[in-house]
């Protein structure tokens, strides 16, 4: 993470924990943290605020200093942006649609690789010159198959498995007994837990994705 005056091996950078139910302000992918520069002799430096999900300010610019005092105007300027910069959907909104996509008929089925999304019949006229394909009910159920990769390290940290890699890893943690899986940026790992868990032929396996993916 890139912070002001942090150009040198001389320092670590710590996360402090919220104190006193204190409300962090937010950027675009959320809530941000707080972090606090601490040198190699114990020394202790000003405390600040910066996103949570980037550790590079170029993707994400937001910065404060713990005790900055924000004008209203500020503050309104910053939630406009935040704004502008969310996904035009809301997760809750997502579900709805793709529970509406799977009951419509295969050939109304689409997805449009350039938008990332899949369409529901109303929109496939104004994706009609976009590259486009039909959606399988067995991509439907995997939905991460039809994405393409995010590479920024930095910012995505995802990781779309192969079939062979996400099964291995499966397998090895029911072998080693987990039950509780946290899935960081490993959305096909998500998905084939949830697949397991519905066949119901094994020990059933909670888990959660974490991944600032908006798709």
């Amino acid at each position: 993470m890139d912070v002001p005056e942090a150009n040198d091996d001389s320092f670590g950078i710590e996360v402090i924990l919220p104190e006193g139910g204190k409300i962090a302000p937010c950027c675009p992918h959320g809530p941000t943290l707080l972090f606090e520069k601490v040198s190699k002799g114990g020394e202790k430096g000003r405390r600040f605020y910066a996103c949570s999900a980037c550790r590079d300010r170029k993707d994400c610019h937001f910065f404060q200093w713990e005790d900055d005092k924000v004008s209203e105007a500020r503050l309104l300027a910053r939630e406009a942006e935040n704004q502008s910069k969310r996904p035009p959907l809301t997760l809750k909104e997502r579900v709805k649609r793709f529970k509406k996509l799977g009951s419509l008929r295969l050939d109304e089925k689409k997805f449009c690789q350039d938008c990332q999304m899949l369409l529901l019949p109303a929109e496939h006229e104004a994706h009609s010159t976009h590259r486009s394909a039909g959606v399988s009910s067995a991509q439907l159920r995997r939905p991460s198959v039809l994405l393409r990769p995010l590479h920024n390290k930095k910012s995505n940290a995802q990781y779309l498995f192969t079939d062979r890699s996400a099964h291995f890893l499966l397998d090895s943690l029911a072998a080693l007994g987990y039950n509780r899986v946290l899935c960081v940026g490993t959305p096909r790992l998500q998905e084939l837990i949830t697949l397991r868990n519905m066949e119901g032929k094994h020990e059933p396996m909670k888990s959660l994705l974490l991944d600032i993916d908006f798709r």
